[in-house]
C-alpha cells in the first residue's frame, strides 16, 4: 500500500466517523465492545503514518480490556445460547504491541487479564503459552543485563 491511502485528511475524517458511532453507543456494552473493535483495526492500519495513532490505538485496546467485563455480561444478556467471541482484538492487538516494542512487563499484564477472562485464541497454548514463554523471555533477559 501506499502513503496517499493513508493520508491525513482520510484519517481525520475516519476517526472523526468511527469516534462519532462510538459515542452512540455508550450506553450498549455489546455494542461499544465492537466499535471499540473497529477503531482498533482503524489505529493499527494508521501506525506507520500517522504519529498519534499508537498512543490512540493503547487508549483504546485498554478501554476494551478494561470494560470488557460489561461486555460479557450484556452478551450474556441479549444472546442467552449463543458462545461468547473468543478472540477479542484489543487483547490481542495490544499483546502484539507491547510484545513488538519489547514491553514484555505490559505484554505479560495483557497475558494475565486475558487468562483471567478465559479468553482464547486460535495459537496452540494460546495465552497460557505466550505467557510462559514472555516470563522465561524476560528471566533471560534480567539474568544477563
Amino acid at each position: 500500500m501506499n502513503n496517499e491511502q493513508f493520508s491525513s485528511e482520510d484519517y481525520d475524517f475516519g476517526e472523526e466517523y468511527l469516534v462519532r458511532k462510538a459515542e452512540e453507543v455508550l450506553q450498549d456494552p455489546c455494542d461499544l465492545h465492537f466499535m471499540y473493535e473497529s477503531l482498533i483495526i482503524f489505529y493499527n492500519n494508521y501506525l506507520d503514518y500517522q504519529s498519534d495513532a499508537a498512543d490512540k490505538l493503547v487508549m483504546v485496546c485498554r478501554l476494551d480490556i478494561e470494560y470488557y467485563f460489561r461486555f460479557i455480561d450484556a452478551w450474556k444478556v441479549r444472546y442467552r445460547n449463543e458462545r461468547l467471541p473468543i478472540d477479542p482484538l484489543s487483547f490481542k492487538t495490544l499483546w502484539r504491541f507491547y510484545y513488538d516494542r519489547e514491553l514484555l512487563y505490559e505484554a505479560i499484564d495483557i497475558c494475565y487479564a486475558a487468562i483471567e477472562y478465559e479468553i482464547r485464541d486460535y495459537t496452540i497454548g494460546g495465552y497460557t503459552e505466550r505467557l510462559a514463554r514472555m516470563e522465561k523471555r524476560l528471566e533471560e533477559y534480567l539474568k544477563n543485563s
